[in-house]
């Protein structure tokens, strides 16, 4: 993980922020939005972009969070994008990853969005926009 501060649109971000232009432009199943990330990024505390690739949505998802700078239970908000290549991913399996990560920290806001990405072949691609708690 990167630890390099870079600006996007006003707002520190740690981490590859050309992954929050890739996020913007996609369309997708699910399709966040710029306005998605600036309110995610303008709550209080350090914003961290992190990402995993993986042939498993839940070991892309796994390299994504251990990745971030902190643990997930010292984040309060968290955008999810997942990207597909060949293979859309199922409900359940998203579904989840959506509600470990609500176990482990109940309080966490989570959004998140589906996109196609042709390029990943039979890969998936898990991209996390996270605010850690400050």
């Amino acid at each position: 993980m990167s630890n390099e501060i870079s600006t996007w649109n006003g707002y520190p971000v740690h981490g590859n922020i050309k992954e929050l232009d890739r996020i913007i432009e996609s369309e997708g199943i699910i399709t966040l939005d710029k306005d998605d990330i600036v309110n995610l990024l303008s709550a209080e505390g350090e914003s961290h972009v992190t990402s995993g690739v993986d042939a498993n949505l839940g070991e892309a998802f796994n390299e994504a969070v251990n990745a971030l700078p902190c643990k997930v239970d010292k984040v309060e908000e968290l955008l999810i994008d997942f990207r597909f290549g060949n293979r859309q991913p199922k409900m359940s399996e998203l579904s989840s990853i959506t509600d470990t990560l609500s176990e482990t920290n109940p309080d966490i806001n989570i959004m998140w969005g589906i996109t196609s990405d042709e390029s990943l072949g039979d890969s998936y691609k898990v991209v996390l926009v996270a605010s850690e708690k400050s």
